[in-house]
């Protein structure tokens, strides 16, 4: 095969295609008129041209396009992170969001260099769980997931919503990702975190403030839907039947998978038909009374005494579960901000800064 003939490489566009031939082809069949012949040629290649360089500027900037995806917007420690990744986070980001930033370019920079960030760590944290040999296999990834179903079973969201919006394979790795991050930030960040009695002791003295309680009061509750329900669950309190079993079988509210259970409640959290009945109780373990049942649009309403809190400042035995919550969460986000910082004073990081600012 001679050089002329050989295959080209890489993306050309030669038009128009076989032309020798196909001029051949016309000589010889209107052999009689070649000027008339030449100049209808002339017209056909000129117009086969323009086609062609048109198709082939297409191909190339579909090629562009495909190379910028394929290119890495990021390299940590040799790990590439590409330009397709990013381009999916920041476009479902903008699926959420973009009427707030859709005319605020400096905004969606901003955006951009965020999320950025966020896969720059993520990639740093995949590479330490992996330094620290921490993995989690299918068995304990599947005991997570049904646990996660179960909590949305009652009353978080639907289970469906979990992969609604992706692939379960997809899912079940990002997943999979996430609780290896958690396992190793617990490792190497939470479980070395140390709270002294000294600082616990400050803290309370210093924040005194924050432990004021106005008078609060602890109770269970069952909603019905109608007078003659709410007097058979009567009936069957009077019978000293269990209140949480009741909850169960006949309240017609959220609170039901929580037994019942509102917490403490301070005046004016929850509706003004509540107060007037749950703060005139005052023995612990007592009924709301039965002569005075609280009605309101969703029903009638029993409610079980089960706590009270007098008005005042609490006792540091008291603060103290508040208090080391608190400090712990502090203690968290600062330590945990200064080990990615060292993760990243270790990490050879390059962007490219190009596609960073690319629309």
């Amino acid at each position: 095969m001679s050089a002329r003939s050989r295959p080209a490489r890489g993306v050309q566009c030669h038009w128009p295609p076989g032309a020798s031939g196909a001029a051949a082809g016309v000589r010889f069949g209107m052999a009689g008129n070649t000027r008339s012949v030449r100049a209808v040629w002339l017209v056909f290649a000129v117009v086969l041209s323009l086609l062609g360089a048109a198709a082939c500027q297409r191909s190339q900037r579909r090629t562009a396009a495909e190379e910028s995806l394929a290119r890495a917007i990021a390299v940590v420690n040799n790990e590439k992170i590409s330009y397709e990744a990013f381009q999916n986070d920041y476009q479902l980001f903008l699926t959420r969001w973009d009427p707030f930033i859709l005319h605020d370019p400096e905004k969606k920079q901003e955006i951009k260099e965020l999320l950025l960030n966020r896969m720059i760590e993520a990639k740093l944290i995949d590479q330490e769980a992996r330094r620290k040999g921490i993995e989690v296999d299918t068995e304990e990834l599947n005991a997570r997931i049904l646990a996660l179903i179960a909590s949305r079973e009652q009353g978080e969201t639907d289970a469906e919503s979990i992969v609604a919006q992706e692939q379960l394979v997809e899912w079940r790795r990002k997943f999979r990702r996430r609780i290896i991050h958690e396992k190793v930030v617990r490792q190497e960040v939470i479980e070395k975190i140390r709270i002294t009695p000294a600082e616990l002791r400050s803290y309370y003295n210093k924040q005194r403030q924050r432990f004021y309680r106005p008078e609060r009061v602890k109770v269970r509750h069952i909603a019905v839907g109608s007078r003659s329900l709410y007097n058979r669950v009567m009936n069957l309190l009077e019978r000293r039947r269990k209140f949480t079993s009741l909850v169960r079988k006949y309240s017609i509210t959220p609170d039901r998978f929580a037994d019942g259970e509102l917490g403490y409640v301070e005046r004016g959290v929850l509706p003004e038909e509540f107060d007037k009945a749950i703060f005139k109780m005052s023995r612990i373990g007592s009924i709301s009374p039965r002569r005075r049942p609280v009605q309101t649009q969703m029903g009638y309403h029993i409610f079980r005494l089960e706590g009270r809190q007098k008005e005042g400042l609490l006792s540091y035995r008291l603060a103290l579960p508040e208090i080391r919550k608190l400090l712990m969460e502090q203690k968290q986000s600062q330590a945990f901000g200064k080990w990615l910082t060292r993760l990243r004073k270790r990490a050879t990081i390059h962007i490219d800064n190009d596609l960073l600012l690319a629309d």
